[in-house]
């Protein structure tokens, strides 16, 4: 953007010219994951495969820095599906915390199916009720300390992640933040893919 060069050949010979052997390398590296990233890239109407452009993508984190960039990367593959719908439209828009309350809204409905709750089961009272010494989605072969885990990481994760927004307007200046929350509703997900499969074992 800077040198306003639309040629990546130019552009990588003139890096090869100030710099040599790895260094140069490096830069060609840096433009392909460029590329790779939808930061550049190939100019329409343009007859050569070098002739690039910066994209709409590229100039806004050029603009606002890489922090929104890299927590939408986290999003990009891995998260659990049921939580990817939820949360993707949200996270697009820039509406971080709707993100975050939408995945765990997500966890909330998925315990109270799986064990058989009614509506008036919610919040913290629903997964100590659930992951309980006698709830309905405790693993009964493992051992007490797991159950105790399990049942407090998704009382402490819902308690810290969704009833916050469920009370009070919820900001989050920290998109990776807002990211590694949705991760965790995510991991939450696929604990409760383990447990409905074991309750679906005779």
């Amino acid at each position: 953007m800077a040198t306003n060069e639309w040629n990546e050949y130019h552009y990588l010979l003139a890096a090869s010219r100030a710099y040599q052997g790895e260094a140069a390398e490096a830069i060609a590296e840096a433009m392909a994951w460029l590329r790779a990233k939808a930061l550049i890239a190939r100019t329409p109407g343009q007859t050569s495969d070098a002739a690039i452009f910066v994209t709409r993508t590229g100039r806004r984190v050029a603009a606002e820095g890489s922090q929104t960039f890299y927590a939408n990367e986290r999003l990009q593959g891995g998260i659990h599906k049921m939580i990817e719908l939820q949360v993707r439209p949200q996270f697009l828009i820039g509406q971080y915390e709707l993100g975050v309350f939408a995945a765990m809204r997500a966890i909330e409905v998925r315990v109270r199916e799986l064990g058989g709750f009614g509506d008036e089961a919610v919040g913290v009272d629903l997964m100590n009720k659930a992951f309980g010494p006698t709830g309905a989605l405790t693993d009964r072969g493992a051992v007490k300390g797991e159950q105790d885990g399990t049942r407090a990481l998704f009382v402490g994760a819902y308690a810290v992640l969704r009833n916050p927004a469920g009370h009070r307007e919820v900001n989050y200046d920290n998109v990776t933040e807002a990211a590694e929350a949705v991760q965790t509703a995510s991991l939450l997900m696929r604990i409760l893919d383990r447990t409905e499969a074991s309750l679906s074992r005779p």
